[in-house]
């Protein structure tokens, strides 16, 4: 690897660490007001804990795409200011997506094995699964977006908002009946999850020998 490519790899690493620290600090603060909104609860941190969770699932999924979506108009152009080529932006591109999810997945994960509360890791799992596959489609948007402008950001914004109200509502479904998944269907998630993750890397990997210094 030489020289370039390391310090974009670097680049996007502590890129990926930033937001998976501004995540999980934000969820910190939402304690506060789970705290108080829940102080009626006769397990007040039963409560807080499913709250983080739940939430701390929605955030990776949403906060990956939404991260994914900013690379080619800001992330990528830094790197490539930097000096970095397009293959190496490409694969730090990954680099950053991975460090955010699994960096979540460990972080949550720990909390749900201090707390004894085991159910919650296949949620989480679950959580980062679809958004290794979503992460990429954000690269795609935001290439677009780079391309058509204001248009689409509004268009983005619509759907975005329906994306992320469903997200809302799927998420404590999911968290009551997640644990209840078949031996087929868990299989067919991860499956799908990486055929959508490798199409969708494809095509983001052709829009990105556009990208250029903005």
């Amino acid at each position: 690897m030489s020289s370039l490519a390391k310090r974009s790899a670097k680049y996007f690493f502590k890129e990926g660490l930033k937001t998976l620290g501004l995540v999980l600090g934000l969820e910190c603060l939402l304690i506060i007001e789970w705290l108080i909104i829940g102080s009626d609860e006769k397990s007040l941190v039963e409560y807080v804990l499913n709250m983080f969770m739940s939430v701390g699932s929605i955030f990776i999924i949403m906060m990956n795409m939404m991260y994914s979506f900013y690379g080619p108009n800001w992330y990528d152009s830094m790197a490539l200011s930097m000096g970095a080529r397009r293959k190496d932006i490409f694969v730090g591109e990954l680099i950053k997506q991975f460090t955010f999810v699994f960096g979540n997945f460990i972080a949550l994960s720990l909390v749900a094995v201090i707390f004894q509360q085991y159910k919650y890791i296949i949620l989480i799992l679950i959580s980062c699964i679809i958004a290794i596959a979503l992460g990429p489609i954000g690269l795609i948007v935001g290439h677009k977006v780079s391309k058509y402008g204001k248009v689409i950001i509004m268009i983005i914004a619509i759907i975005g908002g329906v994306f992320g109200a469903s997200l809302a509502i799927g998420g404590f479904w999911m968290k009551e009946y997640v644990t209840e998944l078949s031996g087929f269907t868990f299989p067919l998630l991860i499956v799908g999850a990486i055929a959508i993750f490798a199409l969708a890397e494809l095509w983001a990997y052709k829009l990105n020998q556009k990208s250029m210094v903005k």
